[in-house]
């Protein structure tokens, strides 16, 4: 496996290489677009220059002959449309397509006199004007306001969008302008990369060459072979990951998970590559491709940032330093599933504004929606609040025993809506988050001690030489008792006062008892109380004697 891996790195390097345009020699000064006449000349100079760079391609099929192409192409977009209304993820081969159509359509329009140009030799002087069309079409050159294009013509936005349709109205007229080629379009619908322009593509059967979304339908069955391999081999190697991590730790099991979107990452941007300097597909299916690979991206991206919240929530939990309570793994392990969610959406936020979706849009669009989520939902996240509260306040731990109200359990676990607390009767309860957040609670489990409090009458007919003696003697068996704790002024053993006969006395015992765990507790008490009967026995055969 590890050969695979090392296979697809360096498949991926050498792909990656395709993607750095070559040089383009000296550096070139910017196109003039000064006036509508300069625009012109300008496109008209550039596509004579894109000719040759594609002849000398056509004889020498290189990856550095493919991207002098299309640098060159990628210049006269940049410096003669306005791309502003375009994604920046599809911008590169909408450019290439308007370009080309623009050519096509003006090889099969009449030459237009310099004169009539605004800017050109004969033309009048004078400012020219803000907005310019071709005439006899509604191809618009506009004058830039502002910004870093201030003063330019460009061809305008609205234009670069309606060129495929004014392209589909002049597709089947003649060729006015020899010059300007006129098969530009059709050009880039066959064009492929170095490693296919040496395969006998045109010996193919011809259904394979038909048009399917402007690309012929080899190119899609080409894209569709390698989407499908893509997907085997990433669940080739889920399975693979899946199995190993079922045999380690937490934190190494989330780690190795991580494995899966960055190989997946890795598989689509070696296929997206392939896809766009191999096969090069139309604008309309390039611009599909890209962008259900930046949505593929942003999702494995979103995944890998969820699993490496998690990877790391496990190794702070499985460090040696980690105190070892439950409780807290659970509050690092909230924690984790918070940054996680935060993490996802600051990746699908980025994604979406590559793809062309403001990301300040989506993030007002989220707030709103979350709003109206949060208003719809109030008590879970209230529950969720009264949760963290518990986590933040550590009330008490997992396997604690409580009192709150009326009722008492023993807490087996803290989730982010409630907590469930096992009675004392079997049962388990479930008590949401926020009730507990809100209720006065006892924390039984940590005390320090236990409290043995009794009140009982003492016999009738005692004397008071009698009664100082039994209270010595219940002194004595009680703090015999190897539980009791013994210190300044306990236990205690005192007169209370007169009964409400007048005729009894009323006695109280209190005793702390150097346990905080329920079953020794009751066991020390029993034990205590059975002495105070013994005691109180031999009080009676005394005061029966006398």
């Amino acid at each position: 496996m590890l050969g695979w891996i090392r296979l697809g790195l360096l498949a991926g390097l050498l792909l990656g290489l395709l993607a750095v345009p070559a040089r383009a020699g000296a550096l070139q000064a910017e196109l003039d677009a000064a006036s509508p006449a300069a625009t012109l000349r300008s496109f008209e100079s550039e596509m004579a220059r894109v000719q040759g760079v594609y002849e000398a391609y056509r004889a020498n099929p290189t990856s550095a002959g493919l991207m002098a192409v299309e640098a060159t192409l990628q210049r006269i977009g940049r410096d003669l449309f306005d791309l502003s209304q375009v994604p920046p993820a599809i911008r590169a081969k909408t450019a290439n397509a308007v370009i080309a159509r623009l050519a096509d359509i003006l090889a099969r329009l009449p030459p237009i006199p310099p004169a009539d140009v605004p800017g050109g030799v004969g033309a009048p002087a004078g400012d020219p004007p803000k907005r310019w069309a071709i005439p006899g079409t509604a191809i618009r050159l506009v004058r830039v306001a502002e910004g870093p294009e201030e003063g330019r013509y460009l061809v305008s936005a609205e234009t670069v969008d309606r060129l495929p349709h004014f392209y589909n109205e002049v597709a089947g007229d003649p060729v006015l302008r020899p010059e300007l080629r006129g098969n530009w379009t059709a050009t880039q619908q066959r064009v492929t990369g170095p490693w296919l322009a040496w395969l006998p593509l045109h010996a193919m059967p011809e259904p394979l060459h038909l048009l399917v979304f402007g690309s012929p339908a080899w190119k899609l069955l080409a894209i569709l072979a390698i989407a499908l391999l893509v997907g085997w081999l990433t669940l080739h190697w889920a399975r693979i990951v899946q199995r190993r991590a079922a045999r380690l730790p937490a934190w190494r099991a989330e780690l190795s998970k991580l494995s899966i979107p960055g190989g997946f990452a890795l598989l689509v941007g070696m296929a997206h590559l392939a896809i766009q300097y191999q096969i090069i597909p139309s604008a309309m299916v390039a611009n599909a491709e890209t962008i259900l690979v930046l949505v593929l991206l942003t999702l494995a991206g979103a995944w890998a940032a969820s699993l490496a919240c998690w990877a790391i929530a496990e190794a702070v939990i499985a460090s040696p330093a980690f105190p070892d309570k439950i409780y807290d793994a659970h509050l690092v392990r909230l924690v984790a599933r918070v940054a996680s969610l935060l993490a996802i959406a600051g990746v699908v936020l980025q994604g979406a504004n590559e793809i062309g979706v403001p990301a300040l849009g989506l993030l007002a669009s989220v707030s709103i929606g979350g709003i109206a989520v949060a208003l719809a939902a109030q008590s879970t996240l209230e529950n969720l609040f009264g949760g963290i509260s518990i986590f933040a306040d550590k009330p008490f731990h997992v396997g604690d025993s409580i009192r709150y109200g009326e009722e008492r359990g023993v807490v087996e676990s803290i989730g982010p809506r409630s907590t469930r607390i096992r009675a004392e009767d079997g049962a388990l309860m479930t008590v949401p988050n926020a009730d507990l957040a809100k209720t006065s609670l006892v924390n039984v489990s940590a005390r320090s001690s236990s409290l043995v409090q009794q009140r009982f009458l003492l016999p009738e007919g005692l004397h008071p030489a009698q009664i100082e003696a039994l209270l010595e003697e219940l002194r004595r068996v009680i703090t015999a008792h190897p539980l009791v704790v013994r210190g300044e002024d306990e236990p205690r053993v005192r007169l209370l006062g007169f009964a409400a006969d007048q005729r009894s006395l009323e006695v109280e015992v209190f005793a702390r008892i150097a346990t905080a765990e329920p079953g020794a507790f009751l066991a020390a008490q029993e034990a205590l109380m059975l002495r105070i009967l013994g005691a109180l026995e031999i009080g009676q055969v005394h005061a029966a004697a006398d």
